[in-house]
Formats: structure tokens, C-alpha cells, sequence
């Protein structure tokens, strides 16, 4: 059966560059518009809710219910391409849930969905009905578009899928700049903010549907191979089936009579048969499989394992996540508590800097670095000869994480000790006053930088991998459960905070009792644990790898 799909008049040689780079342009634009509408919910959804009546906690849960659908969602998003309509279509799904959510998002913010009140929460099951909507089109359009691009780039050469994910993590960072700081302004600053920002996101998406729609000439289009999931659970049945019936057929056989029979017939052939090389033994997957007595082929039962390899690594990667989601937890919390402001040409008044506004340090320098690593080291290297393997850009993007976390201790370390020493100073945001030290809020940028750092190599090289490693019918699946992994980590985060409040992460009139510099080190702790077993991990395959390829009589 064919397994791609092309307009016959538009169908191309083994390698068309020109419409290669239209299909991969197309679905990047695509990409920055959609990070764009979604960062700017994301960023304006809680000053939206409580200017609507919706207490802290209330809001602060609508938010954390729009990501973790968006995440775990993205299960649901590979399985519905990878199973049911394929990729193009899951994606043009998506868009057409996105455009409706927030078409509906406007029309909430205008006051004729529902009325909106300033005293009481408003507005309440249109609001979860809405970003639930909205949680599921970026689910679906997260689980899909990276493996739909790099399908339409992958036969440029060896470095095409490596540019390409560069570049995807590019449009990212890009599309959440845009959407933070560009409609953040328009919904805080100009009247009807939220409205007009709200609209603008919801133009943005229908603009994407239409450019991605109009593509369609110019992509390859897979077709979806079957019920993914049910193969996997049916797999899964049958192994562990076979393996417990195995274990029943080897507990008998191991009887004392047996074992004396089989000892006897065995004495017997002995010089009539020549000896055997020890045969292999299955693992408890194999028991799937047709020759081991289960109903599956190899082949299918190979991907479901090569499927539990990519899960791992992902686990790998959840110390990463914790220190990742610092960006808009702790290392917020942190700010809060250093010095904000900024004298204006020796005048009295003072410019206050927003702490939200260091985040942007972490995406600036990732849109800087990606062109630079692109441009310049990675072809300087391969010029060289040195190709840096996705598992060593992962091992190196642990490193940065950790050395990110580390840096935010240190930072923490100093500033309550220069509030103990009597240097504090305290200030106003948002009429809150805050007690802080008189350490600048810039020097939170090295940590901002190095997170960037860690998200070039581990992220991109993370999400690559998911793609490279992943067999063809499961690639829909590896791409959510690369973001679902997102999701845990961010759960973990929480739950670590939630652990950790009464004694290191206290309330903000108490910060200085606290001690959050222990919790960014119990963080490098924990990354550091993971990069360590990681790195050997890696030294160790190295080293095998290498001693097969030495011949028998030089290794001896």
C-alpha cells in the first residue's frame, strides 16, 4: 500500500529542494503563530481572571488546567494521527479547535458570552469549556508539527533534521517573544487590551490555518497506519500472557522427577550430537511474538521496544523539566526579592524593571545562539570531522541545566546574606510591598542564559531523538509522550514546592527566613545525579562501541 501521498502533477523528484523549503517554511510559520496566540493566553490568562472576580487560586488553577491539558493531551493528539486521520489532517483538527476556542475567548472578553463581573467569579464553566478547547488544539498541534516538518525536510542530508529542529525551537522562542511582550502590551496598556489582544492571537491562528491549508500541494503526506494504540496494548497483553505462562511451563519443568529424567536423557546423547552454542534468551516483549507463541510479527513487537528506549530517555529528561519550569516559578520568586529598580538619569524617581521581563534574557539568547550553533559550530565541526552524537547534545544540555540551577543558589546564597547584614531595602510592585535585598535584579541573567543554553542542546536534541528514534507508525505517539513528559515534570515541580513551603519556600514577608537558595541546590542536586548517571551511561557505550570495532587480535 502507498504509504505517502502527492498531487500527481506536483510530484516531485527523489529530492526537490525548492519544494522541500516551502513545505518546511510553511509549517515553521505556522508553528510561530501558533506558540504566539498560545504564550499570550498563557501570560495574560491570570490578570484576565482576576480583573474578572476569580480569586488568586482560582486563577492560578485555570492556568495550570490550560498547560496540563495541552501537555497530556498531546497523547491523544499522536494517537488520533498516528492511528486515525494522520498528520495533516490532525493538524488542520487543531487549528480549526484553536481558532474556535479563542474566537470564543473574544467573545467572552466583549461581555456577550457571559457578563463578566470585577466583584465575583464570572463567567466560570465558559471559561473551563473554553480552555479546555484550547488545551486540546495545543496538544494536537504540539504532537504532530515537529514530526510533520521534519518529514518534509529529512532527504536534504544528513544535517537537515538537525537544522530543521534548530530551527523549529527558533520559531518557538520566537512566536512566545511575540506573544508575551508584543500582545501583553496591546492587553495590559491600550483600551479594550484584552479584547484586541484576544482577537489579534485568534487572527493570528486563522491566519495559520489558511497558510498551512494552502500548502497542502507542496507536502508529504503520510497515511495513518491503524489503531496504534490498541496494537501497543494488545502487544503488551500478549507478552505479559506469554512471559506468566513460561514461567508456569519452566516452574514444572524444574520438578525434581523431570529434572532427573532430563539429566538422564541428556547423559545418554552425549557424543551423538554436537554441542550447541547457548541460545539467547527472549525478553518478557518477545513473548509476543509469533515464534514465541504469541499473534504478533516482529517487526511490530521491535517498535513497541525501540518505544520503551524512547520512554527512558525521556525520564531522563525530568530533571531538566524541573529546572526548566523554574523560569516561571522560582526564579520568579527569587526576583521579587531583589533590587528592581533602576535610577533615570540621577533623577529621584526610579525605573522598576518587571521580573517577568527576565524571562525574555532566556529567549533572546536562544533565538541568538540557535543561528550561531547552526551557521557556524556545527559545520565548523563537521568540517572537522567531529559529529556531536543527539545523546552527547543531551548530556551537554544536562550540563548547562545544572550549572543554571547552581547559579540561582548562589545568587539566593548571597542576597539573604546581604539582608542579614543589614543591606534590605523594600518595594513596591503592584501596590504589594516586598521586603529585598540591594543585590541587582540582573544578576539573575546568567541563570536565564544558561537555561537557554540547556534548552538548545537538551531540548532540541530531546525532541529531535523523539523523532529519529521513533519507528514510523509511533512517531505521533513519541511526540506526545515527549510533551506529556513536559506535563510530569511540571506536576513534579509542583508537588516539590508544595513539600518544600513550610520550611525553605515561605511566604513573601518571611522570604528571607526561608531558605530558597536550599531548594535551587537541592535542584542542581538532583540534575547533577541524573547528568552523572547519564554521562557514564554514555562513556560506557562509547567504550563498547569502540572495542567492537577494534579486530579480535588487536583487543587481545
Amino acid at each position: 500500500m502507498e504509504t505517502e501521498s502527492t498531487p500527481l502533477l506536483l510530484r516531485p523528484a527523489p529530492w526537490d529542494p525548492r519544494r522541500s523549503t516551502i513545505a518546511g517554511g510553511l509549517v515553521l510559520v505556522t508553528l510561530t503563530l501558533e506558540r504566539l496566540a498560545f504564550y499570550a493566553l498563557v501570560a495574560n490568562l491570570f490578570l484576565f481572571l482576576s480583573l474578572g472576580g476569580w480569586s488568586p487560586r482560582g486563577s492560578m488553577t485555570a492556568v495550570l488546567i490550560l498547560v496540563g491539558v495541552a501537555h497530556f493531551s498531546a497523547l491523544g493528539g499522536g494517537w488520533l494521527a498516528d492511528g486515525l486521520v494522520g498528520r495533516y489532517w490532525a493538524l488542520v483538527i487543531g487549528l480549526i479547535l484553536y481558532v474556535i476556542g479563542f474566537t470564543m475567548l473574544t467573545i467572552m472578553a466583549s461581555g456577550v458570552l457571559c457578563h463578566r463581573s470585577s466583584t465575583n467569579p464570572s463567567c466560570v464553566p465558559e471559561t473551563y469549556g473554553i480552555l479546555i478547547c484550547v488545551g486540546i488544539a495545543g496538544g494536537t498541534v504540539r504532537a504532530n508539527i515537529p514530526s510533520f516538518g521534519a518529514e518534509q525536510v529529512k532527504y536534504g542530508g544528513a544535517d537537515s533534521l538537525r537544522k530543521f529542529f534548530n530551527w523549529y525551537y527558533w520559531c518557538v522562542n520566537t512566536g512566545s517573544l511575540l506573544g508575551v511582550g508584543a500582545l501583553s502590551y496591546v492587553a495590559l496598556d491600550m483600551p479594550a487590551g484584552f479584547l484586541r489582544a484576544f482577537a489579534g492571537a485568534g487572527g493570528c491562528l486563522l491566519v495559520a490555518l489558511i497558510l498551512f491549508s494552502v500548502g497542502r500541494p507542496y507536502y508529504i503526506v503520510h497515511r495513518p497506519s491503524g489503531s496504534v494504540l490498541r496494537s501497543i496494548l494488545c502487544i503488551l497483553r500478549d507478552a505479559i500472557g506469554g512471559r506468566c505462562c513460561q514461567m508456569r511451563q519452566t516452574s514444572i519443568q524444574s520438578s525434581p522427577v523431570l529434572e532427573r529424567r532430563s539429566r538422564s536423557h541428556s547423559q545418554q546423547s552425549v557424543g551423538r550430537q554436537s554441542p550447541a552454542l547457548p541460545a539467547q534468551s527472549p525478553s518478557w516483549l518477545d513473548y509476543a511474538k509469533i515464534r514465541y507463541g504469541g499473534s504478533h510479527h516482529d517487526a511490530a513487537v521491535e517498535d513497541v521496544k525501540r518505544l520503551g528506549v524512547i520512554l527512558i530517555l525521556f525520564t531522563c529528561l525530568l530533571p531538566y523539566w524541573l529546572v526548566f519550569f523554574q523560569i516561571e516559578t522560582g526564579f520568579q520568586e527569587q526576583g521579587l526579592h531583589l533590587k528592581i529598580g533602576f535610577p533615570q538619569n540621577g533623577k529621584s524617581s526610579s525605573f522598576n524593571m518587571p521580573t517577568a521581563w527576565l524571562s525574555l534574557f532566556d529567549q533572546v539568547f536562544i533565538l541568538a545562539l540557535i543561528p550561531l550553533m547552526n551557521g557556524v559550530v556545527y559545520p565548523t565541526l563537521d568540517r572537522f570531522g567531529v559529529r556531536v552524537s543527539l545523546l552527547t547534545r543531551i548530556a551537554i544540555g544536562m550540563g548547562f541545566s545544572l550549572l543554571s540551577a547552581a547559579s540561582a543558589g548562589v545568587l539566593e546564597f548571597f542576597s539573604v546574606l546581604r539582608w542579614k547584614e543589614g543591606h534590605g531595602i523594600k518595594q513596591v510592585i503592584h501596590n504589594v510591598t516586598y521586603n529585598a535585598s540591594d543585590i541587582s535584579l540582573l544578576w539573575q541573567v546568567p541563570q536565564y542564559c544558561l537555561v537557554g543554553s540547556a534548552e538548545v542542546f537538551a531540548g532540541v536534541a530531546g525532541l529531535e531523538f523523539a523523532y529519529s528514534a521513533a519507528p514510523r507508525p509511533l512517531q505521533g505517539v513519541a511526540m506526545g509522550m515527549f510533551s506529556a513528559m513536559e506535563g510530569v515534570g511540571s506536576l513534579l515541580g509542583t508537588a516539590l514546592i508544595s513539600a518544600l513551603s513550610p520550611v525553605w519556600i515561605r511566604h513573601d514577608s518571611q522570604h528571607f527566613q526561608g531558605h530558597l537558595d536550599y531548594y535551587f541546590f537541592l535542584l542542581a542536586g538532583i540534575q547533577g545525579l541524573a547528568f552523572v548517571l547519564f554521562a557514564s551511561w554514555l562513556l560506557v557505550r562509547r567504550y563498547r562501541t569502540l572495542r567492537q570495532e577494534i579486530p579480535v587480535g588487536i583487543a587481545t
